[in-house]
Order: structure tokens, then sequence, then C-alpha cells
């Protein structure tokens, strides 16, 4: 009798550590960083900080937009401009958590700063958090469309210690168009989007295309415009008319993909059931699952031990 107890008890304790190991990251972020942070983009103090690449014809650009929501409908955009060479050895690294946010590494040289005020219909605004549609651009194109849950496997980032397990919207397009906007991607608040990734491409250029879908052309990149971004307005004036604006990296028109880099605002719309089912086959995987298969054999042998 004291034989099957040891087994059972034994057993049972194997499972559920199996278990606890399992949902561990899930759980966790669940009770310390999500109800502890705000998930609102439209609330005092929601700051987001965005970094990425400008590729012109005289030289490659770095991009920080830091933006904070203060009140009335109103942020405050801190900008700033940086020369990259190849002797910098420049490196963004995105957001990995609150604790440890997202940096940029290297020596980049600071060209210029600018802070401004914009509202919530501000081109660069809209792009960044819309409320529910995106115009995206490709040559003289454009299309608004709604953003919708990319419907692909464990379609949320797996990121415990940074944004949980959000699900990524991205453009609602047809195919083969929807290959091509896999780099527009948001997160979904209480009141609105918030951009990951946008890829931006120049809306003045002459390429060839092989066809026509939903009235945008195919097999070429498909992305946001400078003018959204607000980049003739925070760059200064200077720079703009002495710069190259071709819009050209290589034989296609991408120029940049800009990155949140950090922020204190965290999804609401998050994939829990996904993310369990993630941790147990990948994240925790195989200890949860020696953990369990040993609890289950200890549990036999317990039930036969009372045989």
């Amino acid at each position: 009798m004291e034989k099957r107890k040891t087994y059972t008890v034994s057993g049972l304790i194997l499972i559920l550590l199996g278990v606890i190991i399992a949902s561990y990251p899930v759980i966790g972020y669940c009770a310390s960083t999500y109800i502890n942070s705000p998930h609102a983009v439209l609330k005092p103090g929601s700051n987001f900080v965005y970094a990425g690449y400008f590729l012109t014809g005289d030289f490659n650009l770095l991009l920080v937009y830091n933006v904070t929501y203060v009140e009335n409908n109103k942020f405050q955009v801190k900008f700033d401009l940086y020369n990259v060479t190849d002797q910098n050895h420049v490196t963004i690294i995105y957001f990995t958590s609150l604790n440890n946010p997202g940096k940029i590494t290297g020596n980049p040289q600071h060209i210029s700063e600018k802070t401004v005020n914009l509202s919530v219909n501000d081109p660069l605004i809209k792009t960044l958090f819309p409320e529910s549609n995106i115009t995206i651009h490709v040559l003289n194109y454009s299309k608004t469309s709604k953003l919708t849950i990319r419907k692909i496997p464990f379609s949320f980032d797996f990121s415990p210690y940074s944004l949980g397990f959000p699900y990524i919207y991205a453009p609602d397009l047809p195919e083969p168009l929807a290959k091509y906007g896999d780099e527009i991607a948001y997160y979904r608040t209480e009141d609105r989007y918030f951009a990951r990734t946008l890829r931006v491409v120049g809306s003045n250029v002459s390429l060839q295309y092989h066809s026509i879908v939903d009235g945008m052309p195919t097999h070429v990149p498909i992305g946001v415009t400078p003018e959204q971004l607000d980049l003739q307005k925070l760059i200064p004036a200077e720079i703009v008319s002495n710069t190259t604006w071709r819009y050209i990296e290589s034989s296609y028109p991408t120029i940049m993909i800009l990155g949140l880099l950090r922020t204190n605002v965290q999804p609401t719309h998050q994939n829990w059931l996904g993310g369990l089912e993630y941790s147990f086959t990948q994240y925790s995987a195989p200890v949860d699952y020696v953990l369990i298969l040993m609890g289950i054999v200890l549990l036999i042998l317990g039930g036969r031990a009372g045989q």
C-alpha cells in the first residue's frame, strides 16, 4: 500500500511539474508584465520607439522615431537622424523585453534631431497607429486595406518576456499580393493598432511588372511611402534638398524596414491558447514531455502495485 502511494504521489508531482514548466511563460507573463502595463495607444505616457534604415543615392540614413502620446489626441515625436557608413558597424537590435529593450549598437554619426507635436490625423501617426485600415503603395498605385490576423501557424510572436503572444495583423490582400506584404505588420490594443514592422517603398520608381491584381501590380515590393512617415517634414530642409531621393536599392524600390525597438504598451489581442500549445510543443519541450511521461509511468506502476 505504501509503495502504491509513493508511486502515485511521485507520478502526480512529475506531471504537475511538467505542466507548470510548460505553462509558466504564459502564466508568468500574464501575472507580471501584462496586467501591469498599459494596453491603449491613446493613453498619456504610452511610448513607442521605432528604428530603421533609409537608403538614398548619397548615403545610408538611420532613423529613430520616439513617439509618446501626451493628451488631447496629440503625440510628441522626437526624430533622430544618423549617418551610417560601412565603418560604423551599426546594428539594430529590436525589442527583446521591457527590462531589456532594443538598442542600436555601433557608432552612427548623429546628423540632426527634431521634436514635434503631431495630431492623430498626421500621416505618420495614422500609419504607425491605424484604427482599422492601412494605405499601402507600390509604384504609383495605392490601396486602402483592412488589417486582419495573419493566417499562418502560430501567427503571433512567442516572446513571453516582451509582448507576450500577440496576434500579428497584416493588410488583407489577395494572392499573389499577400506574400509581398509580409513585412507590414501590426499589433492590436484596446483602441487601435500599432506598427510592428513597415516596409517602405518609393512612389516614383518605374519598373516592369507582370500583372495587376486587385488594382495593384504584382512581383514588386509593397509598403508605405516616405511621405507617410513625414520624412520631408522631420529631416532638415538642407538634407532633403541635397539628397538624391531615388528610392532605389539594388533592382527594386525597397528602401527601409522600420521596426519596433521598444514599447511599454502590451497588445490586448493575445493568443493565450496558442501560446500554451507552442510552449508545450516547442518552447519547453522535451523537458515537459519527459516529466509528464515519467509521471504517467509512475502512476501505472502505482496502479499495478495496488493489485
